[in-house]
């Protein structure tokens, strides 16, 4: 069977969590991983291979997406191509993605050495995201 592109960026994302420590036991439920039986994980890629990378998220995804953070942490991990990961929690999504039900783009950026930067129709996140959060995920999991 062939291995589809969705699934190399996945697995990249995956193979650093994993790699990042802490003990996690992940399963499948098209479309979002389930982290340690409680920790949604949805997982958008782009191909691009610079910054900044374009993220579409569609009118039934983000009816589905809210549908799942009413009962379950939901987080969202962005695959900036080959450059990293950007951690993206579901309420700071809803606060540059606006109100609605369109489509929406949302934006990563960084340059080298730095923090992600995340824009979306109603602005910028107010806060850089580091690239280390995404692999350090679940080992940092319960810590206060």
């Amino acid at each position: 069977m062939a291995i589809k592109k969705q699934e190399f960026y996945e697995g990249a994302a995956i193979h650093q969590l994993v790699r990042g420590g802490g003990a996690i036991n992940l399963k499948y439920e098209d479309p979002f991983f389930i982290a340690n039986n409680d920790l949604v994980l949805h997982i958008k890629y782009s191909t691009k291979g610079r910054s900044p990378w374009a993220f579409t998220f569609m009118p039934d995804e983000r009816a589905l997406l809210k549908k799942r953070a009413e009962v379950s942490e939901l987080v969202m991990a962005l695959v900036c191509g080959s450059d990293g990961v950007a951690l993206l929690a579901y309420g700071a999504f809803c606060d540059i993605a606006g109100s609605g039900d369109n489509s929406i783009h949302l934006s990563s950026s960084r340059r080298h050495g730095q923090h992600y930067t995340i824009s979306g129709p109603d602005g910028a996140l107010d806060r850089k995201i580091a690239p280390s959060l995404w692999p350090r995920l679940i080992a940092n999991r319960g810590r206060s």
